[in-house]
Parts: C-alpha cells; sequence; structure tokens
C-alpha cells in the first residue's frame, strides 16, 4: 500500500503503474487510521512535511498504532543531522505548477522542517519508539542528505 496526501501524487503513480493501481490511495496519515496493521513501515520524505510539533507527534504516533508487535519502520527525513529550519506554514497546499521529468504539472504546495539529529531522536523516542539504527543516507538527484532512523 502507498498512500499520500496529494491527489495528484497519487493519480501519477497510478498511471505510472497502472498494474498496482489499487495499491495507491490519497491518505491523511494525521487525520485518519488504518484498520491494518504492518510488519514494515517505509517513510520517505514524510516528517519534514509536517512543520508543527502537534503534527510531528501525531505522525510518530501513527506509525506506532500501526506497527505490528515486532513491527519495523524506516523514517527518512531531509536535513544533515545539525541544521534546524521551518518554512512558512501558511503557503503550504496552494496549487504550483513544478517541472517534473515527464513534463509540467500542478501539485500542492509544502511545508518543510529540518530538524537536528538530537531534535530527531527526542521526536522518535518521546513517542513512545526505540531507534534501532540510525544515519545518513541520500537520494539522488532529489535528497543531497538524509537522516535516517530504523525504529520499532
Amino acid at each position: 500500500m502507498a498512500t499520500d496526501i496529494s491527489k495528484e501524487a497519487i493519480q501519477y503513480c497510478k498511471n505510472l503503474f497502472p498494474l498496482y493501481k489499487e495499491h495507491f490511495s490519497v491518505f491523511d496519515c494525521i487525520r485518519e487510521k488504518h484498520q491494518e496493521k504492518y510488519d514494515f513501515i517505509y517513510s520517505i520524505a514524510v516528517i519534514h512535511m509536517f512543520v508543527l510539533d502537534e503534527d510531528r507527534n501525531k505522525f510518530y504516533q501513527f506509525i506506532k498504532e500501526h506497527l505490528t508487535k515486532d513491527g519495523i519502520a524506516l523514517i527518512c527525513t531531509m536535513g544533515d543531522g545539525i541544521m534546524e529550519m521551518q518554512s512558512d506554514i501558511s503557503n503550504a497546499f496552494y496549487l504550483q505548477e513544478r517541472e517534473h521529468k515527464s513534463g509540467k504539472m500542478m501539485v500542492a504546495g509544502t511545508s518543510c522542517r529540518m530538524v537536528s539529529f538530537k531534535t530527531f531522536e527526542k521526536e522518535i523516542e518521546s513517542n513512545g519508539l526505540t531507534i534501532i539504527e540510525k544515519g545518513m543516507t541520500t537520494a539522488f538527484p532529489d535528497f543531497n542528505n538524509l537522516m535516517f532512523s530504523v525504529v520499532r
């Protein structure tokens, strides 16, 4: 199952992978719940979209509530482990034209909050998750610096 809050992103995925279109759905992990629990949750480029502490905590709680007893999650977020910054959330969700390899498309504007490793670890642990492994990685060409944490 792959989810995103953006209808445009989900439609793009359905068009790109039509054989798997039933596995893509519009979903708000801050306000909605799944009935299922998962052995593995993969979250790349999600947590840094949440600026407010309340939303970030709800995201971590979603992960905690939706993992099986022995389940793990991989959380990747933009950041170099040191710098902290946040954008103005009042500009988020306005449709903006973006250039993509498939051509121009309209997508919802986004917000961004990058945190240090110290803050990242504190957020995870204060939401009842245990860090198994952490580090730095990349996902070129979009993300030069990604912090990651494998949690239980």
